[in-house]
């Protein structure tokens, strides 16, 4: 579970430091005080790309760091598996600075945001009206039924088998008419390619780098005349300052202005040096190094063109080519070692992907039942969900089940869709269909409810879930988020007062301007201040007798 959050200057939240307990958490707040910003932060440790303006402005990085504690054997597992030190509770930290530059960190050592994502499926899932919409892409079924039945078994291993086999095997049989001819032009262009030593988008590094060097020459002067001025500036400027220092000693009320006037001379010596350091970079410029970049853009150009791929394509092609060239030089093994070491593949990818569908079936029938007992609760008491299970086929695939050729991938040949009859009698049809957010909504977290592949105790972040509910149905949202976290650390974004009612612990998001800027701060709030803010989700006044009285009903509903 979540044990603290730190974060700092990101977007609207200066320095936030919270600390959660376990169950059911809800964070409420006026529109636009930063509620989904915490679930930003979350997603950052989650390793989804950041730029600079999450940044706070002003600052030069955000940082957001979290003590994470439980599932001991897996993380060790992982711990040791990257080379990190084995430690609990485990830290994460996550800093993006003002150049979109990205670092992370788990137990105080670097690590990648591939990391960082792999951590995650430990400890967290974050749950927004994002996942929702992904529930009308039937792409996206098969994935999100794995992860809640707790299926996590990959093919990975033996898909690649099959598919390297494959590529061996035709390699071979095209090769053999004209191998020699072909690592005669391969041996060419690997030349060509290794003069040039492409790197992974550098033509588009050198495109975006060529625009400012074609004014190296202006800007080398907008630079200069702007040093020289501050310089020429500096003693009326310091004068001034003296001259203030001799009026506020006999006016000591003034000395605000006085630190103002300091604080405009740091600012402009900031400035100045700015200058200086960009007048410094572009004189040092000049054109050779426009040459230089010409001259390679012209190279990438050419080449790319005579391998018929775009530019940014050529480091790629580069590894197809050497690749190809190893294949064409392997010529000890016979085409009839190569058909058997595909059909050896290919059968280990059979029985793994069969094993892997019976698996998946056999969890359909009672992961409905689950599911249309948790609809019921919810105010969906008429709808059904119907998980529809088939095979992906592949005409071009070596590999056969029943007779047909099925799709090779690191998930199996299953295809599988979710169709939904929202009342009795309508027929089933596809969530695309039918569905509304709000039967999403509740679909969603009917889901997350009846599945067992959830490990007990990970944290759940679930973002405004409850987006477009309300009344009753509302109600029985909340009593069911409430049931989740006695299973789980639940963090709810909501603006509904019947959901927050039920939370274990209450946080309220508001959002404050002093000297200029604007800052979020989080306050935990529980008696007469939890009541005036389920009366301000009631009714939008926090004051009101009226909503005081229908949020203090909320509250007492589970004491009946």
């Amino acid at each position: 579970m979540l044990c603290s959050l730190r974060i700092t200057n990101l977007a609207l939240v200066e320095d936030l430091a919270l600390d959660f307990e376990g169950g059911f958490t809800v964070l409420t707040g006026e529109t636009g005080a930063g509620k989904s910003l915490l679930v930003d932060a979350l997603a950052l440790l989650l390793g989804i790309r950041g730029d600079s303006e999450v940044v706070r402005a002003g600052a030069d990085r955000a940082v957001v760091e979290a003590v994470v504690d439980g599932s001991f054997e897996k993380w060790d597992a992982l711990l040791k598996e990257r080379g990190l030190p084995v430690e609990q509770p485990i830290v994460l930290r996550r800093e993006v600075n003002s150049s979109s530059r990205s670092r992370a960190w788990i137990n105080g050592s670097p690590v990648t945001l591939s990391d960082l994502r792999e951590a995650g499926k430990i400890w967290i899932r974050l749950t927004s009206q994002h996942d929702h919409q992904s529930l009308l892409r039937e792409e996206k079924h098969l994935g999100l039924f794995d992860e809640i039945n707790g299926i996590q078994e990959l093919l990975s291993v033996e898909a690649t088998a099959v598919a390297d086999a494959e590529n061996r095997l035709k390699a071979h049989k095209d090769s053999l008419a004209n191998r020699e001819r072909r690592l005669e032009d391969l041996a060419e262009l690997l030349g060509t390619l290794e003069k040039l030593s492409p790197r992974p988008k550098e033509w588009s590094q050198l495109r975006a780098e060529r625009e400012p060097l074609r004014h190296a020459t202006h800007l080398e002067g907008a630079w200069r005349e702007s040093s020289e001025s501050f310089r020429d500036a500096r003693p009326y400027l310091e004068s001034a300052q003296r001259a203030m220092s001799r009026a506020i000693a006999i006016l000591p009320d003034m000395q605000v202005e006085q630190e103002r006037m300091r604080s405009a001379m740091i600012e402009l010596e900031d400035l100045q040096a700015r200058s200086e350091d960009e007048f410094a970079r572009w004189s040092s410029c000049g054109t050779n190094r426009l040459e230089e970049v010409e001259a390679r853009l012209a190279k990438y150009e050419r080449l790319a063109r005579k391998l018929s791929c775009e530019p940014d394509e050529l480091f790629e092609k580069f590894s197809q080519l050497k690749n190809e060239r190893a294949l064409l030089l392997d010529g000890d093994e016979s085409i009839d070692e190569l058909e058997k070491a595909l059909s050896k593949a290919v059968e280990v990818y059979r029985l793994r992907a069969e094993a892997l569908h019976v698996w998946r079936q056999e969890e359909i029938l009672p992961f409905e039942k689950k599911i249309h007992k948790q609809l019921a609760k919810l105010g969906m008491s008429g709808a059904r969900l119907q998980i529809r299970i088939g095979v992906g086929e592949d005409p071009n695939s070596s590999v056969v089940h029943l007779g047909r050729n099925v799709r090779v991938s690191h998930k199996g040949f299953t295809n599988l869709t979710l169709w939904i009859e929202p009342n009795v009698g309508e027929g089933f049809r596809p969530l695309e269909k039918i569905a509304s957010g709000g039967e999403l909504s509740r679909l969603m977290l009917s889901m997350m409810t009846s599945g067992k592949g959830v490990t007990v105790g990970m944290t759940q972040v679930l973002d405004e879930v409850d987006a477009g509910l309300g009344g009753e149905t509302a109600l029985a949202v909340g009593h069911s988020i409430r049931d989740l976290g006695k299973k789980h650390q639940v963090l709810a974004v909501t603006h509904l007062a019947q959901v927050a009612a039920r939370a274990d612990n209450h946080g309220v998001l508001t959002k404050e301007t002093s000297v200029g800027r604007t800052r979020a701060t989080l306050t935990w709030v529980e008696g007469h201040e939890r009541v005036r803010e389920l009366a301000r989700l009631l009714s939008g006044h926090p004051e009101g007798s009226e909503a005081q009285a229908h949020a203090r009903s909320l509250l007492e509903i589970d004491n009946h």
